[in-house]
């Protein structure tokens, strides 16, 4: 009977998982139809290509510079914990809707299934995203360490057993991170009246704790150079799964045994101390939901357009997820805008060395339009009206109204940061009134450039069937393409600035640039109020 009764819920855990990680797949758009299909795997193909480039660029560069002085196989914990905050980054947000957010939480656990095997299994869910992405980006790092360290055929197979099997295990340090990030924000703020001011604060907070670690990686890759034998200390002390990770991989089976314990152990037992508490968390979110959804209070007069903006307004700044995901590149923009004005004068001989203002200012441009390019809430404010989108439709309300009021969200919350930004950057680091009016113009075009192609995208990949906003916000195929779509742009523009812009000069070449964003900006509006408004009717 036990044994019978063990097996019958793995049965249900694996039910449970195979229905969280279609619908992550789902959130890709795949279907049928040949849209859907080419953007999901173009997205597909988008996420492979991102971390091997990365950790490839990454990998070899470290493993070259580390062979010099014969510790090569440094590189194998460095680039692991890259892998880990890089994860961490990338699901901290989602941890707390895809955990504590599912719309259909109540459901699965009015089932007979307990509520350890529910809250695994939705944490599985985020561990097979992890795990994507910490295998991919290995790969290259074990490449690396392969041709730098010189190994036998032997030595090798050992060496790429071993790397399969931490790859696997890997994973769940980042999990159990994002796991306590995650319970972090739905504890709090579903125990304070302004739930959504606490949840971003927190998740502002939980941020800026993996940015500065992220820091940290630069000064361990320094110090390798400087005190190997700290470095080593370090691994074995607070850095200890790092420092068995890379016994292991050399040659160590007993500390290869020793990190699957460390990173399985602390897993289980925190999803098994939470499970505890889950069903509580939930109700106590739905019960201040629900609070909120029910109030009397005087609504002011106004025009649509105003009730449209406000209400976009209300859903950026309202939800963490939305907020944090698709703002986290202006709140960089300025900081790093703030920090070059405070250091005038180390960014003086810093700019003087690497060839002067002219030469600095293609870079700045570069960076700031990229910024630019990830602050899109555009590709996605579509999706977000969810089943919902029928009110807007049904609604006196022209297409080209609504999406006039979701672009200016995303005008204002792009063009205003890096307006200041360029101020700021133009007397800290002394550039000339051309260069900075042209960087200007360039960044404003961009502005306007973004949001258009992003309601153009979310048009073309809507999903409206998603069970909560992470998934619409981060796994969704218009997030992706939306966000990563104006990076390539921006390489694009790079690139055609190294083959021939140079030869018009930054002034000139940053002006025809912004000529043809808001050219492009003007044919995509065109097209969003006649084609895009069809096909918004069709949703």
């Amino acid at each position: 009977r036990s044994w019978r009764g063990k097996v019958k819920a793995m049965r249900k855990l694996w039910c449970l998982v195979k229905v969280d990680f279609r619908a992550m797949l789902a959130a890709l758009n795949f279907g049928r139809s040949k849209k859907g299909r080419a953007g999901g795997i173009g997205t597909l193909v988008l996420l492979t290509v991102l971390p091997l480039y990365l950790s490839g660029v990454y990998s070899f560069l470290l493993a070259s510079m580390l062979a010099e002085v014969g510790i090569v196989e440094m590189v194998l914990p460095l680039m692991a914990l890259m892998a880990c905050v890089m994860s961490l980054m990338f699901t901290l947000f989602a941890a707390s809707g895809l955990v504590f957010g599912g719309k259909d939480s109540d459901i699965v656990l009015a089932l007979p299934v307990p509520a350890f095997t529910v809250m695994l299994s939705k944490i599985l869910a985020l561990y097979l995203e992890n795990l994507v992405f910490c295998g991919l980006w290995m790969l290259p790092t074990g490449a690396a360490y392969l041709v730098y360290a010189g190994l036998g055929a032997g030595q090798a197979a050992g060496f790429c057993v071993r790397l399969l099997a931490a790859a696997l295990f890997l994973p769940l340090l980042p999990s159990v991170l994002a796991l306590l990030g995650g319970w972090v924000i739905a504890y709090f703020s579903g125990r304070m009246k302004h739930k959504s001011l606490v949840g971003t604060v927190l998740s502002i907070v939980l941020t800026g704790a993996v940015l500065v670690g992220s820091l940290q990686i630069n000064a361990l890759a320094a110090a390798l150079l400087q005190n190997i034998e700290g470095v080593r200390r370090t691994l074995h002390t607070w850095l200890l799964p790092l420092g068995l990770l890379l016994d292991g991989l050399v040659g160590s089976w007993g500390a290869l045994l020793g990190f699957l314990l460390i990173s399985l152990a602390p897993f289980l037992a925190l999803v098994w101390g939470m499970s505890t508490q889950y069903k509580r968390i939930l109700s106590s979110l739905a019960s201040h939901v629900t609070r909120s959804d029910y109030r009397l209070r005087e609504v002011k007069a106004g025009g649509r357009f105003a009730a449209l903006f406000k209400k976009e307004c209300g859903r950026y700044f309202g939800t963490t997820i939305y907020l944090l995901n698709t703002g986290i590149g202006a709140v960089m923009l300025l900081g790093f805008s703030v920090y070059v004005l405070f250091v005038r004068g180390q960014a003086a001989l810093l700019v003087a060395q690497m060839g002067g203002v002219q030469a600095v200012a293609p870079m700045l441009a570069a960076v700031v339009c990229l910024m630019q390019a990830t602050v899109n809430p555009a590709c996605v404010s579509i999706s977000l009206e969810g089943r919902t989108l029928w009110i807007l439709k049904e609604a006196p309300v022209p297409p080209r109204e609504l999406f006039g009021a979701k672009a200016l969200v995303n005008v204002l919350v792009s063009d205003v940061p890096a307006t200041l930004s360029v101020l700021l950057l133009w007397f800290g680091l002394g550039l000339s009134a051309p260069d900075a009016l042209a960087l200007l113009a360039l960044c404003v075009c961009m502005g306007l450039f973004i949001p258009v192609a992003g309601l153009a995208v979310n048009l073309w990949l809507p999903r409206l069937d998603c069970e909560n906003d992470t998934i619409v916000v981060k796994q969704s195929a218009s997030s992706m393409i939306g966000i990563f779509g104006g990076m390539l742009v921006v390489g694009l523009g790079a690139l055609l600035w190294a083959v021939g812009g140079k030869l018009l000069g930054f002034v000139w070449f940053s002006l025809a640039a912004a000529a043809v964003l808001l050219a492009g900006a003007a044919l995509g509006w065109h097209w969003l109020c006649g084609s895009g408004a069809r096909i918004l009717q069709k949703l």
